[in-house]
């Protein structure tokens, strides 16, 4: 008889008396193609053993399947796999290989914490803005452009050399990238455990009955978490080169740009090439090629355009011209207008709308769901990097609302000819330009940069919320935990924020077990609930750390929003995190309902809604993030509003019925397009193109348009007696079980169309 999967696990690893069915959960969350997923796998653990066995569990698992050995010369225990087999299904077994699970696990522990290391002690390169926290690739791009324009100020021209290595992250070369981790200052440690990885690694291949195996010390390891850091590791003496003065250095993860400015095109060339081959020489060093058959030159004159440019060479290989380049995903143009690279993602966009049209045509896609695909995917690679190349010109406006237009007539149905306004009116989405403004200024504002406006309203950048990392090690993070209970207590606090008439307030009671008092604090107007909740947490805990260190309390709080944050790993919130902080064993986190009729919660909530009357305030915070957005949002709508008012000639017919913008209309059939544009099958509009000369054979002398047949023309009388008297168009548009097609509209342009 074989014995049960618990039985064979407990010969590799002495555990406490786990379940069978535990063991198979944990299996069952893995991926079956890519392995274990060492997130589902720690929270199986910790969310299923009794007990608190979990953490004893992982602790012995690791303990039999990396031993002491582990971290010695030989590797055993991220080489040699041990397999179980569990029981995935009354017909199959499937081998799991428990030591690859925790192997990942462990990988990936030890890459957040060398990560870490390097960050908090600036040891990689600030020239480096991929795989780093809080950089991105627009940044990366208005640097190169903030180098052009102080060239330009210098009256200085200037070239960007485009770098490409080969297979960069399967180039990477251990000894070297445990060489830098040493030079770093990298604890021991984590040096060790690094060293345990990358060391004794092979590749084996069998054909037949031959099996041919061979040692490797390059390329990142198959599957692993460290593979990025492991190139940063790389890379960075090539980013900590000295070029001089007139020569930087710019890197994207394996993207390499080097910047060069100069006062003529021969000592553009110069320093260039000079700069080439030292960047040749750190290749050869760290075993990396370079594809000199991608290495591409943008030339920039002091005052626009480059003329005579330069013409130089990287390892006796000429490099390439070009007066567009694409960097980063944004295509850079020796004008600097943005323009090409409009016309470049123009393009990449219709492709996909083509293949949408298809679906809807074809598949029955409807217009709705058309619409959240652009504004969830078409939408973000239209304005993608926006703050990078858009200027806000006029060619540049026209060029991407034309764009647009093409996505909007697929959405709507409606005709060719209908204003470009009028198509963002009937089916809700903003402006192109206007979302273009919106993201730049919304950058400004995130980046602290100078002067950040949007439409010529001034925003407030000084006062914006901003995370500041705090560098907490990985191993000293402790996310809270809480529940739903209701415990009997000796000290309790019950906490609440409150937010009435544009004044935010935070307050908290305290229970002994009886109310012995409130605490209040009044916040800025500016702030949002979210963060009021957060506060009267963080004082209440302060309040207990002074005046009741010992003893055990209950806290508990009606923000579920809250709670979850002060579960998150990494919340990049220093309130959150200044929470989790005096979070300790004599505090336990509850959730009440509120408005419940708890009395705790109720005091709670009337101290703050007191707090938020008081005179003074007492807390400063900043303004939250999705306040700015908000903000930004309603200036946006205001301007669209202020553009389809101000409107003389097209779109009139259509302002005539929805005059309010919003972005909750969406009008996807082309019965009801033609209804609210006034383009479609009827005599009024086909005499514009010299279709039609006579008007509608009902004789009545009066405009043939859309509304002649919808209220007027009586031979659509029986149609018509399924409206209610006096409704109009927009009326119609509000009766959802017109706008299906159960009634009249759609039958009376149908029937519209067969008596012209």
């Amino acid at each position: 008889m074989s014995e049960s999967p618990c039985a064979l696990f407990t010969k590799i690893c002495v555990v406490p008396p786990v379940g069978e069915d535990l063991l198979l959960i944990l299996c069952f969350n893995h991926c079956p193609c890519n392995g274990a997923t060492p997130v589902n796998f720690y929270l199986v653990f910790n969310k299923s053993c009794p007990w608190g066995w979990g953490a004893l569990f992982l602790r012995r698992a690791w303990g039999s399947l990396f031993p002491a050995g582990s971290f010695g010369p030989k590797p055993l225990g991220w080489a040699v796999p041990a397999w179980v087999f569990i029981f995935q299904s009354p017909d199959r077994q499937v081998a799991k290989r428990m030591r690859d699970a925790l192997g990942k696990v462990l990988d990936r522990l030890s890459t957040q914490r060398l990560f870490h290391f390097l960050l908090k002690h600036n040891k990689i390169s600030p020239n480096q803005f991929g795989f780093t926290p809080g950089r991105s690739a627009t940044e990366a791009i208005i640097q190169l452009k903030d180098w052009i324009a102080a060239a330009r100020a210098q009256k200085k021209h200037s070239a960007i050399i485009s770098l490409d290595v080969k297979s960069a992250f399967s180039r990477v070369w251990w000894p070297l990238v445990l060489h830098n981790l040493k030079k770093s200052g990298c604890p021991r440690n984590l040096f060790k455990l690094a060293a345990s990885f990358l060391e004794g690694r092979s590749i084996s291949f069998k054909y037949g009955d031959t099996v041919t195996s061979r040692d490797y010390s390059i390329g990142c390891p198959q599957g692993s978490n460290s593979g990025p850091l492991y190139w940063l590791l790389v890379v960075n003496d090539a980013l900590d080169l000295d070029f001089g003065q007139d020569v930087r250095i710019l890197a994207y993860a394996d993207d390499i740009y080097l910047f060069v400015e100069a006062t003529g095109k021969q000592n553009i060339k110069k320093y260039a090439e000079s700069s080439l081959s030292k960047l040749q020489e750190w290749s050869l060093s760290a075993k990396v090629q370079f594809a000199h058959e991608k290495t591409q030159l943008i030339p920039f004159g002091k005052n626009g355009r480059h003329k005579h440019p330069p013409y130089c060479s990287f390892n006796g290989k000429a490099i390439k011209l070009a007066r567009q380049l694409r960097i980063l995903g944004v295509v850079l143009d020796d004008y600097l207008n943005g323009n090409p690279h409009i016309q470049h993602v123009g393009e990449k966009i219709l492709k996909i709308l083509n293949r949408l049209t298809i679906a809807r045509t074809r598949r029955g896609l409807s217009g709705r769901v058309l619409k959240l695909l652009y504004k969830r995917a078409l939408e973000r690679i239209l304005v993608y990097a926006a703050p990078a190349w858009w200027t806000g010109t006029v060619k540049q406006t026209t060029k991407i609302n034309s764009i647009q237009r093409q996505i909007l007539l697929a959405v709507t149905g409606a005709f060719r000819t209908t204003s470009t306004a009028a198509l963002q009116i009937i089916s809700g989405v903003e402006p192109a330009d206007l979302v273009c403004e919106m993201e730049t200024a919304l950058y400004r504002i995130k980046h602290s940069l100078p002067n950040p406006n949007f439409l010529g309203a001034q925003l407030e950048s000084g006062q914006a919320e901003r995370y500041s990392p705090s560098w907490r090690h990985p191993g000293s993070i402790s996310p809270a935990t809480w529940d739903l209970n209701s415990p009997d207590f000796s000290l309790g606090i019950f906490t609440d924020g409150s937010k009435i008439n544009g004044h935010v307030g935070a307050a908290f009671s305290v229970f002994d077990p009886i109310h012995s008092g409130d605490l209040q604090f009044r916040l800025d107007d500016h702030c949002s609930v979210f963060q009021a909740e957060l506060t009267a947490i963080k004082q209440a805990l302060l309040w207990k750390k002074a005046q009741r260190p010992s003893a055990h309390c209950h806290l508990f709080t009606d923000s579920l929003s809250s709670l979850k944050a002060l579960q998150k790993f990494k919340p990049n919130n220093n309130l959150v995190e200044d929470i989790q902080d005096l979070m300790d064993g004599s505090v336990s986190l509850h959730w009440v309902k509120a408005h419940f009729g708890i009395v705790g919660n109720e005091m709670a909530d009337k101290a703050a809604k007191e707090a938020s009357d008081r005179q003074v305030v007492d807390i400063h915070l900043g303004i939250p993030e999705r306040t700015t957005k908000l903000h930004v949002k309603n200036l946006l709508l205001k301007e669209w509003q202020d553009r389809w008012n101000k409107t003389d000639t097209k779109g009139r017919y259509t302002f005539g019925i929805l005059p309010k913008v919003s972005t909750k209309i969406c009008i996807d059939n082309h019965l009801l397009s033609q209804m609210v544009t006034n383009h479609g099958l009827c005599p009024y509009y086909l005499k514009r193109f010299q279709l039609r000369d006579c008007n509608c054979r009902c004789g009545e002398d009066q405009n043939d348009d859309i509304q002649h047949f919808l209220f007027w023309c009586p031979l659509l009388s029986s149609e018509r007696s399924l409206l209610r008297p006096g409704m109009s168009i927009q009326q119609i548009l509000q009766d959802k079980r017109k706008i299906r097609g159960q009634v009249h509209p759609q039958f009376c342009l149908q029937s519209s169309a067969g008596h012209l």
